[in-house]
């Protein structure tokens, strides 16, 4: 399964090196294809003491390559723009090369200290990602914000995980697992402290002031990168840590998804009233993340398998709703919502993508994204009628923020700052296109994300 996914990553920058995006389209659909045909049936590998392989793992890794070569390609203005700036020798393609690199690490990791490595690792070249190909002046202080809400949310969790290897006598995960005597000792505090560093890189509300900053501030590949990948690391961090806390009435538990489900209510409600196209999809993100993390603190099989399918299809969503902002951008000259109005008239293709999204994003059957929610509303409902009250209203205020945001961008006066003579990229539409299908079909293979 490896040498798949080393093969169709080969081919792939052979196809974006060439511009030939059919070559690129076709690889990705056999990848991907081929990897949902293995999964259900595969089983965990271990490659060496450090480095393993399950169901969870390779299906993160089949959203790095996606992610991935779908920012490399919808970026070609920024890589081509950029092939002069250099960062200590590394160019804006080698940068993104170097995050999905740690990624893979990160998803594969079977050791703590490995698994923070790799966890803190990525940060470095999406920092110069954000300092060097930002847009704005500002651009520093957003790098600067994302570093300083990182590090120091996950140097709690750094003393967390050397308690554990000093109480269980390793650093991998199965052997701590299977050690019966965690079962003695109250975890609830101990994941708390520990589970901080992933609940700021999820984010959840209230810890999430670097990540509209870090979004607006960011270049196209670099916001992909951050709303599909990088995002998920909090919830794959916290799914295995999950057997720790195994209580689901327990008292920090609970206080968690309240604060998740109630700021991902008022993210909604900010993305409701936000001007910059690039702030808003950030701020839905955080709303998404809220209920994905209710979801799994639901403590239910049901529960963890909606928080996975969230995950997946917001990991695939959200990068080319920002794909599609930059295609605003490009058009306009500006990413205020007002000023890109009335596409409709001058790219009905372009509207057609920002519909498909708008509704795929708000969950319209029988997408991946509408199973991802009902279910996740469906175990929030089992686990407390009032939490399933505020996961239905997060549903209600994503659908509305997302017609708003349609509605705005497609119908309205022609403004003047809009030039027609842009030519919309081919590269937006097949990897649109491709996206969309995945998403769309993603919903009858639910037992992919049973894991």
């Amino acid at each position: 399964m490896s040498y798949m996914l080393i093969v169709s990553m080969t081919c792939v920058l052979w196809a974006f090196v060439f511009e030939n995006v059919g070559w690129t389209v076709l690889v990705l659909s056999v990848s991907v294809l081929a990897s949902i045909v293995v999964m259900p049936g595969y089983n965990y590998t271990l490659v060496s003491e450090w480095i393993g392989m399950d169901e969870m793992s390779l299906l993160m890794i089949v959203l790095c390559i996606l992610v991935t070569m779908i920012s490399l390609v919808s970026s070609c203005k920024d890589i081509k723009s950029g092939s002069s700036l250099k960062m200590g020798g590394f160019s804006i393609e080698e940068m993104v090369f170097l995050i999905c690199l740690g990624s893979f690490f990160f998803f594969q990791s079977c050791s703590w200290m490995d698994f923070y490595f790799f966890f803190e690792f990525t940060l470095i070249p999406t920092f110069f990602l954000i300092l060097k190909w930002g847009y704005r002046p500002e651009r520093l202080q957003a790098a600067s914000y994302m570093m300083l809400y990182t590090v120091s949310s996950s140097l709690p969790l750094f003393m967390g995980l050397m308690w554990m290897w000093s109480y269980a006598g390793s650093d991998n995960m199965l052997l701590a697992k299977m050690n019966s005597s965690f079962r003695l000792v109250d975890m609830e505090w101990p994941w708390l402290i520990m589970s901080l560093g992933f609940l700021v890189k999820l984010p959840v509300y209230g810890v999430h002031g670097w990540l509209p900053k870090a979004h607006v501030e960011a270049p196209l590949s670099g916001s992909m990168l951050l709303a599909g990948i990088l995002l998920k690391f909090g919830g794959y961090g916290l799914i295995r840590f999950m057997w720790l806390v195994e209580i689901s009435s327990s008292m920090i538990t609970q206080l968690v998804l309240i604060v998740s489900l109630w700021g991902g209510v008022l993210s909604g409600l900010i993305c409701m009233c936000q001007s910059d196209m690039k702030s808003l999809i950030a701020y839905s993100s955080i709303g998404h993340m809220g209920m994905s993390l209710g979801s799994l603190l639901s403590f239910y099989s049901v529960g963890k398998m909606s928080c996975v399918c969230v995950m997946f299809a917001h990991g695939l969503c959200s990068p080319i709703l920002f794909s599609l902002a930059a295609s605003s951008y490009d058009i306009c000259g500006s990413r205020n919502v007002l000023l890109g109005r009335g596409v409709l008239r001058i790219f009905p293709v372009f509207s057609v993508l920002w519909f498909l999204f708008c509704i795929l994003n708000m969950g319209v059957p029988p997408s991946l994204n509408f199973y991802s929610e009902v279910f996740c509303v469906g175990s929030l409902m089992w686990s407390n009628f009032l939490f399933g009250m505020l996961g239905g209203l997060m549903c209600f205020i994503s659908g509305c923020y997302c017609l708003i945001l349609f509605g705005l961008v497609s119908h309205g006066g022609f403004s003047m700052v809009e030039n027609s003579n842009t030519n919309l990229s081919i590269r937006y539409v097949f990897s649109s296109v491709f996206i969309m299908v995945v998403l769309f079909f993603g919903g009858f293979c639910l037992d992919v994300f049973m894991v």
